[in-house]
């Protein structure tokens, strides 16, 4: 990294300095009182050699720390004659000095010798553990309940989670979701986003070093119709977003869902009775109560964070849920293609709806294995 740093040192105080290569430059030293004409040309060039002998400095990794601090110093010092003396011949004058912190961050840490790619994966773990408490409302929420052999979905999970099972049987949920108002806690509902979320989990448990036994769900993959949400989704959590095309269309006893996802791994063609019925034929399920303990979702949300070998747990809080049972035709859905499902037919267990809930997640809490 040392090498890139000395090089930004090199092309300033060489090419637009000493060889004029960039005319505002003297421009900008010119309006500083005292060094109008040739005195600012003077001290162009001086600052010009200065530089080239930072690129110098740099490269031969002497007193490194020192050099850091003098680097600090004159680019600071000139970010300020700059915006003070000279604000309407810079590109970019709201974006100097955060622009110049980063590349000084950066010329500490190379002074520091920490290695950089570990250091970033530090960061980007942190950033993962959902560090914001988010709130939402989930306008329209089905969920479809399959049961799988358990012996297919253990490689699924990462260390620290047990298979929640009845009988043989683990279970992966298929969450559709009308979200409406997310955002950050705190902020004006009217100021939250609406989207289309699928998301496919599987139910698993997590004993705490205390000894607690928290229930919750692993997620697989999540798809939304906004491309906003995919991005800040997968920088802030591990829940594996991809943007999707997504059709709801909604009548007095029915809802539709039409999903193409952007692979074609989380297409799917959904149709809901809203009106109660009975669980599907063959479920494993005893009766609905059984059943809607696994009508997701569960107190938990739960990511593992391999730079740190930790899970992050994602505690959420509820109003109103009532899922009711509900009959499904599911004419498509590609999810359960993967070859980690070709060794089994996927079996409806069960099919849940709600509507209105206000949802709470909580900051992730991380526990190391």
């Amino acid at each position: 990294m040392t090498p890139l740093l000395a090089a930004v040192w090199l092309a300033h105080g060489l090419y637009d300095k000493l060889l004029g290569g960039s005319p505002r430059h003297l421009a900008i030293v010119q309006r500083v009182p005292g060094l109008e004409g040739p005195a600012g040309v003077r001290v162009l060039l001086a600052v010009g050699i200065a530089e080239v002998g930072i690129a110098a400095w740099m490269v031969s990794r002497r007193a490194p720390r020192v050099c850091a601090a003098v680097q600090t110093t004159l680019l600071l010092s000139m970010n300020a004659l700059e915006l003070r003396y000279a604000r309407d011949l810079l590109l970019w004058p709201a974006g100097l000095v955060p622009l110049n912190l980063c590349f000084l961050a950066a010329v500490w840490i190379a002074a520091a010798d920490v290695p950089l790619v570990p250091l970033v994966r530090r960061a980007r773990a942190r950033l993962q553990r959902h560090p914001f408490a988010i709130r939402a409302t989930l306008r329209e929420c089905v969920t479809l309940t399959y049961a799988i052999p358990a012996d297919l979905l253990r490689p699924l999970l990462p260390p620290g989670l047990e298979l929640e099972t009845v009988g043989d049987n683990g279970f992966v949920a298929v969450a559709l979701v009308q979200t409406e108002r997310l955002r950050p806690d705190g902020l004006p509902a009217p100021l939250g986003g609406n989207f289309f979320l699928a998301g496919y989990r599987v139910f698993a448990r997590f004993r705490t070093a205390d000894g607690r036994t928290l229930r919750g769900l692993r997620i697989l993959r999540s798809d939304t119709d906004r491309t906003l949400m995919a991005l800040g989704g997968n920088l802030l959590t591990h829940y594996n977003y991809s943007r999707c095309r997504a059709n709801v269309v909604a009548a007095n006893d029915s809802i539709r869902f039409a999903v193409h996802s952007s692979d074609g791994r989380g297409d799917l063609d959904v149709i809901v009775q809203r009106a109660e019925a009975a669980l599907p034929d063959g479920s494993p399920f005893a009766a609905v109560r059984d059943a809607r303990r696994f009508a997701g979702p569960l107190p938990y949300t739960f990511d593992y964070e391999d730079a740190t070998h930790a899970i992050v747990a994602i505690e959420a809080k509820r109003t109103n849920w009532r899922p009711a049972p509900v009959a499904v035709h599911v004419s498509r859905l590609t999810f359960f293609d993967q070859p980690a499902f070709a060794a089994c037919t996927p079996r409806l267990a069960a099919a849940f709806y709600v509507r209105d809930i206000d949802y709470h997640w909580l900051r992730g809490v991380r526990h190391a294995l």
